[in-house]
């Protein structure tokens, strides 16, 4: 999943790029719609999970511009959305990856977008997983996560240093999850390999994690977790 935010603070505008997005590049999360200038600096130096943010130039409390020159370790890529092609060279000049012209046509978004999300994917793998519930958001280290535990439409999110619950259901980290790293084992539970401390086989299984919580290996998926297993 790429994580994105919009920057907008026009409805109308807001509703165009939700609904773009969700047609064209539906592996694009929206994590926050912002309006104004202090609220986005807030979110998005506190988030450096972000992969994506659109920006319009004008805001409330000032610009898009003077957004993406306030944060403080630019680890995302931002498109520019504006009706005034003035402020194309300020955009470029404060590291804007690409510029959108409003009205925004299709074509146009598809080819801007694309570029910019071919240039996210070939960039280092994020380390840090977002965790939402109830509006806030979690910042966590991969590694630091040890399993996750299905809670009805919640999830529990088992780490090194406290249990968190989310507002997704284990369906949602399955997908967005790196494969290499964290596996299903069961119905109810996503672990990640690195804390894997002990298989014990029967005619399912168990897995014993690296806190002692014993957890089912259901028998359809004990042959892909011995597979594993025997190739490290």
């Amino acid at each position: 999943m790429i994580n994105c935010v919009i920057v907008e603070d026009e409805i109308a505008g807001q509703q165009i790029l939700l609904n773009k997005l969700k047609t064209h590049f539906p592996e694009c999360e929206v994590l926050a719609i912002i309006d104004n200038k202090v609220e986005a600096i807030q979110f998005i130096n506190a988030n450096p999970s972000i992969d994506l943010v659109f920006l319009d130039v004008q805001i409330k409390g000032g610009t898009g511009i003077d957004v993406l020159s306030s944060i403080e370790n630019k680890t995302f890529e931002a498109i520019f959305v504006t009706a005034f092609d003035r402020y194309a060279i300020d955009a470029l000049n404060a590291s804007a990856s690409y510029y959108l012209l409003k009205p925004i046509r299709d074509e146009t978004f598809k080819k801007g977008v694309s570029l910019v999300l071919s240039k996210i994917n070939k960039s280092s793998v994020s380390n840090t997983l977002l965790i939402p519930y109830k509006g806030s958001y979690n910042s966590i280290k991969y590694d630091d996560i040890i399993y996750f535990e299905s809670d009805g439409a919640y999830t529990n999110v088992i780490t090194k240093h406290e249990r968190i619950l989310s507002s997704k259901n284990l369906g949602y980290y399955e997908k967005i999850l790196p494969k290499e790293q964290f596996k299903r084992s069961h119905h109810s539970y996503v672990v990640n390999v690195k804390h894997m401390q002990l298989l014990i086989k029967s005619r399912t299984g168990i897995l014993r994690m690296i806190t002692g919580k014993e957890i089912p290996i259901a028998q359809r998926r004990m042959q892909e977790f011995m597979h594993f297993l025997q190739e490290q």
